[in-house]
């Protein structure tokens, strides 16, 4: 399991291990081993596999946990949704419709403002007490994180209540190894899915993104946010400098799934050792 360099999610941060031939990361999820897999030509593949990111530990987190992740070559995120919902509606028993909702309108359907469009004021009146989270030491706000801070905690709760739920279309800042691509009004979108199920995230997919160059850019501007920026997956940025077929792929929390199936309070109760008993 251990990486020779660390995903760089955004917000997301890996183990790092010490030992002989320098340090190695825990996998926050298995994605780079499973693109390097379809990069040398293995075709579809997938694996239930565990994963780990420091600091997560909340009813809904735990450090340790498992990610069920398949890539499908040849597809793109619409394709792959449909099969993402058509897998937790017979693992869960849930059934009932998928609602397809981009990112903009879900911010304005259950927050009440246009992400994009917002005023400070209406941003902050949005937030509530919740705005000086995201107020800088100069008193202005910071509107991308107010974006991100209204959908987890105004949006999120609404989501997938009775049925799945899918927001799609996020901001190109939100891309991370996603693509981008036009929406219906002509802006750029990142080509990624979030499934909710009951207001709990459950998948995240996306329509890869194939440009080496512009992954590398990505992973350099994530690197220069951190203090303590993990090491580069030189392998993995080999294999798609080799050339990543056109695929879509998505990571499931498993452990998430288990827990909505059996009505479970708490992750840790879909383990047998949770992080806290380990």
């Amino acid at each position: 399991m251990l990486q020779g360099g660390a995903n760089l999610d955004p917000g997301i941060a890996p183990f790092r291990l010490d030992g002989p031939g320098g340090p190695r990361w825990l996998p926050t999820s298995p994605e780079h081993p499973l693109k390097r897999l379809v990069a040398a030509g293995c075709g579809d593949v997938w694996a239930l596999h565990p994963a780990f990111r420091a600091g997560e530990r909340s009813r809904r987190h735990r450090p340790e946990f498992r990610m069920l992740e398949w890539y499908r070559v040849g597809w793109d995120d619409r394709r792959l949704l449909g099969e993402v919902v058509e897998l937790l509606a017979e693992l869960t028993g849930l059934d009932g419709p998928c609602t397809v909702l981009p990112w903009r309108q879900a911010l304005e359907r259950h927050a009440g403002v246009d992400p994009f469009t917002a005023g400070e004021d209406a941003l902050a009146a949005a937030l509530g007490a919740d705005a000086a989270v995201v107020r800088g030491g100069d008193g202005r706000l910071d509107r991308e994180a107010a974006a991100d801070l209204l959908l987890a905690t105004r949006v999120e709760p609404h989501l997938g209540r009775g049925e799945w739920t899918a927001i799609t279309d996020y901001p190109p800042r939100l891309a991370a190894q996603a693509r981008t691509r036009r929406d219906a009004r002509g802006e750029p979108v990142a080509a990624r899915f979030e499934i909710y199920r009951d207001g709990l995230e459950l998948a995240n997919g996306y329509w890869e993104l194939t440009d080496a160059a512009e992954l590398v850019a990505r992973l350099d501007a994530e690197r220069r946010t951190r203090a303590d920026a993990p090491g580069r997956d030189a392998r993995f940025e080999a294999a798609m400098a080799a050339g990543l077929p056109e695929c879509a792929g998505v990571a499931v929390g498993f452990d998430r799934v288990v827990m909505l199936a059996l009505g479970l309070a708490d992750l840790g109760e879909a383990m047998a050792f949770p992080w806290e008993r380990a």
